[in-house]
């Protein structure tokens, strides 16, 4: 026990994670790219209404705005975005949110406008000398379809489509003498880290075309096949996990399918994670024959070099995405540290670092970090599923004596995704107030190889919630937390799992759901173009099965919840529309159940604006300190419960 803290009840202390500091304090980092010896990244600011901004650092320039506020980076190509910008000799095309346009930026001179169609989206951008190749997603109807185009910088405003068979395409890439390109497509009803196909073609400059078009693989099995790159030597490269888990495959383009991929090596970690997103790279080639890699091993990532089959680790402390290789064995990441804000960081090749930028100057003392630790636990069926838990932590207090800590569940979103221990203000904004955290990664996770995210198959609703309830049974064997103050919150697919366990357990004694699916019949029938068949994989097959999706969906079970229950929903939300937050709500009203439930007039799928995220941990502090028991520090907003 130190002897310098303060007792003080679990949920009261005083904390230097303020919603203010939470909500408006940290900038997002994304999309880092190399140009000759300029490092670009993307900026989300919460102070500019989460304005998207290109950046662009040089070590005799220093930092620089790229785009302009007139701005903002980014696209809703799938929903949600990604792969945004790409730069080649100092030249940039990148889509504009506010506008959907195409525009480019060229040695300091004004953006200008490349191609611009308001029913159109454009992601996954790969500029090479005159040629934007990218993916378009046309809205003209609500026939959403998907296609490969083609610009180029020289003839604004004609677009080129180059393939359009397909339901979805990604990652466009070509060969570095300009005669391939090679491409990733797939098919309802498959998401893309279930079933993919490489594609290659020839290129003819001349005439804007590709001709000869092959499946190189993905016809012969089932296999997500991901990020193809193209080495110097124009030798190209997929990830696949036909292994079980993602790892980088050299394609021989010269032999049939069967036979045409072979492991650069075999590791049990993720050189890959979920296509939520476009524009994610877990690799890159530093020469001919060597690579680095950013590798998932049991939800952690480490970062290796392969060079000719051989592997060897290096120390980047906790690179998001691979470490982008300048030249001279320089490198650039965005670092998620386990107890720091996000960073820039840059290292030259005497491994000296520097960090260009960080993501908050908010100072918080080490001692006021909780760092998350992994747990493996025992489930209910004799498997085991994984999490990670932080204890409560607070440089100036500590729980009374023989009080132990309330503890929060909080369920990741996709459900194919996963979470990770970088710090994130929003888990310290709970375990610093004297909160103990356990981030579940259960059975459908990423990270942990295709059996174990395979395992939620036909399952959802069932395995998430167990695993979230053994993590619970777990650290209560473990004496961690209170067996009667245990809260769960989650958002999205986070929040059905929320919605279904208070349904299935009672060892919940509140939970805070956000933007949650609560009816699997009704998103099936109204959710977009790329998860229109998600549910079939993770359920079964709609409208065949309607009756288990009737079944497992947690609106057919509301009447059963036995804890208080605060709900939020953007109006604005395409994903989950608001008419499902709506439809709980009147079963909780007319069975009198307590509950609160707010909206947010602006906001989509995913809070973004400063304003709700900060009132939204202020209604939840305050929801569970009525529940609890505690009286929160220094908060304005009241919670009315409504029966």
């Amino acid at each position: 026990m130190n002897m310098f803290k303060k007792n003080g009840p679990c949920g009261s202390w005083p904390s230097p994670f303020t919603t203010e500091t939470v909500a408006g304090k940290n900038v997002i980092f994304s999309e880092l790219q190399i140009d000759e010896e300029n490092i670009y990244w993307l900026e989300r600011r919460p102070q500019e209404q989460n304005r998207t901004v290109l950046v662009q650092w040089n070590k005799n320039k220093g930092i620089k705005d790229i785009t302009t506020p007139s701005f903002s980076v980014g696209n809703k190509v799938h929903e949600y975005g990604g792969g945004s910008y790409s730069v080649h000799k100092n030249s940039i095309v990148f889509s504009d949110l506010y506008t959907g346009g195409i525009w480019t930026v060229s040695q300091d001179r004004q953006a200008t406008c490349l191609y611009q169609d308001k029913t159109l989206r454009f992601a996954s951008f790969n500029l090479i000398d005159k040629h934007v190749f990218c993916v378009c997603e046309d809205h003209l109807t609500n026939n959403v379809k998907n296609s490969l185009v083609l610009f180029s910088l020289d003839n604004p405003n004609i677009m080129i489509t180059l393939d359009e068979k397909a339901d979805f395409y990604s990652t466009p890439t070509l060969s570095k003498d300009q005669a391939k390109l090679a491409w990733i497509e797939w098919y309802h009803p498959f998401m893309p880290w279930e079933s993919t196909y490489l594609c290659c073609a020839d290129f003819d400059i001349k005439d804007k075309a590709i001709k000869n078009k092959r499946i190189l693989a993905g016809n012969k099995q089932i296999e997500s096949l991901i990020e193809p790159g193209w080495t110097e030597n124009n030798q190209l490269y997929v990830c696949s996990d036909r292994e079980n888990w993602w790892n980088l495959y050299h394609v021989n383009l010269h032999t049939d399918e069967a036979d045409n991929l072979r492991a650069i090596t075999q590791m049990n970690a993720e050189i890959g994670k979920p296509h939520w997103i476009f524009g994610q790279k877990n690799w890159y080639p530093v020469s001919n024959n060597n690579f680095v890699v950013q590798a998932i091993h049991q939800g952690f990532p480490e970062t290796f070099v392969i060079s000719h089959n051989k592997i060897k680790k290096i120390s980047l402390d906790q690179p998001e995405y691979c470490p982008v290789p300048i030249k001279n064995n320089e490198f650039a990441w965005i670092n998620c540290s386990t107890s720091r804000p996000t960073e820039i960081i840059y290292q030259d090749n005497h491994h000296n670092k520097q960090v260009i930028q960080i993501s908050s100057l908010v100072h918080i003392h080490k001692e006021d970090i909780s760092i998350g630790h992994t747990i493996c636990f025992p489930t209910q069926d004799h498997q085991y599923a994984y999490g990670f838990f932080y204890p409560p932590t607070n440089r100036y207090f500590q729980p009374n004596k023989n009080e132990l800590p309330p503890l929060m569940v909080i369920a990741h979103g996709g459900p194919t995704g996963q979470t990770v221990n970088s710090y994130n203000p929003k888990i310290q904004f709970w375990t610093s107030r004297g909160f103990a955290v356990v981030d579940v990664n259960y059975r459908g996770s990423t990270g942990f190889g295709k059996t174990y995210r395979n395992a939620l198959q036909k399952k959802w609703g069932i395995l998430d919630v167990q695993d979230c309830i053994d993590a619970c049974n777990y650290l209560i064997k473990q004496q961690k937390v209170d067996p009667k103050k245990i809260v769960i919150k989650g958002s999205s697919a986070g929040g059905f799992t929320v919605l279904s366990a208070l349904v299935k357990s009672k060892i919940f004694a509140a939970g805070s759901c956000l933007y949650g699916v609560g009816d699997l019949t009704a998103l099936a029938e109204e959710t977009h173009k790329f998860e229109s068949n998600y549910l079939n994989g993770l359920i079964g097959s709609y409208p065949e099965e309607k009756e288990l999706y009737h079944e497992r969906s947690p609106l057919t079970h509301i009447h059963q919840i036995a804890c208080p229950l605060i709900l939020f929903q953007g109006l604005k939300d395409m994903v989950v529309p608001p008419s499902q937050a709506e439809n709980i709500i009147k079963v909780l009203k007319n069975n009198h159940i307590p509950h609160a439930y707010y909206t947010f007039k602006e906001e989509g799928h995913g809070f973004k604006q400063e304003a709700t995220v900060k009132r939204v941990l202020e209604l939840e502090l305050a929801f569970f300190g009525k529940i609890l028991g505690f009286k929160p520090d220094s908060i304005s907003e009241k919670v009315t419960l409504h029966t």
